[in-house]
Parts: structure tokens; sequence; C-alpha cells
């Protein structure tokens, strides 16, 4: 659709069969492209015009009322009255139960691990429980130092 007619189409859906301007019946008679589409606009317009009523409808008695008493009703609630709700309750409790066993399976078959670990292997040779005479007999002792890191166990 042209420029012409696209900023005239209004004056022409709302005089149907009126007299247009000169430029735009000329550019209309020239253009079949413009025609077809101010066509079928046209047609819509009849279509649409034709669901109107002759009269003015009017709501019935109470309608005003029913619609602010629903308005009302659907007002935002505060964020307490969610806690006031037997249904947040219960999913409440629910999820406070499901989080407990979970806390409760998680402590129960937990591997108890040593505090402070296995001590390493400089401790255990460091530990002063071998013989008051050590360092009197190297092969006694380096056999004594030997036996404790083969039984080292972590």
């Amino acid at each position: 659709m042209h420029r012409l007619t696209r900023e005239r189409l209004e004056q022409i859906l709302s005089a149907p069969g009126g007299p247009l301007p000169a430029e735009l019946e000329q550019h209309l008679a020239g253009c079949p492209e413009c025609r077809r589409e101010v066509e079928g606009f046209a047609e819509h317009s009849r279509w649409v015009r034709s669901l109107r009523t002759d009269e003015e409808v009017q709501p019935g008695p109470g309608f005003y009322a029913g619609v602010l008493e629903c308005i009302e009703s659907q007002q935002r609630a505060s964020l307490w009255s969610a806690f006031l709700e037997p249904a947040f309750g219960r999913r409440l409790v629910l999820a406070t139960l499901v989080l407990t066993v979970m806390l409760g399976s998680v402590v129960a078959f937990q591997v108890a691990d040593d505090a402070f670990g296995s001590p390493p292997p400089e401790a255990i040779m460091a530990i002063d429980d071998h013989p008051l005479d050590w360092g009197a007999d190297p092969e006694r002792d380096r056999q004594t130092m030997l036996v404790t890191l083969a039984t080292y166990q972590e």
C-alpha cells in the first residue's frame, strides 16, 4: 500500500461511498494493489459494523456492585496472610519433616573421622617409646625403625 492511501485510509473507511479527494481517486483508479487493499479493509469494516446493535445495552442491576466486590476480593493479600492458610501450614510442616529426615540421615550415616587424622610417619618416628639405650646398637635401632615403618597404618 502506498503512502498516500495509508495516510487517508481512515477517511476512506469512515465514509464508504462518499466523496474522496481527486488525488486519492486518481491513485486508486491507477493502482490495483491499493484498490484491492482498500476494498478488503472496507469489507472488514462492514462486517464489524454489522455486529453493532441498534440499541445501547445497559448492564443489569447490581452489575457494578458485583464488579467492585470481585475487585475487592482479589486485592493483594499481605505476606503474613499466607502463613494463616491451612494448605501453606501443611506444606511448611511437610517440608520441615523432610528436611529433618534428610539432615538426620546425613548425621546418622556419616563416617566418624578422627578429628586430628592419623599421625604422619614423622610423628610415629618421634614417639619416645623406644628402649632407653637408643643409639647404643645401630643395627637394632635400624631394625626397630623398619618395624615401626612397616607396621604403620593410616
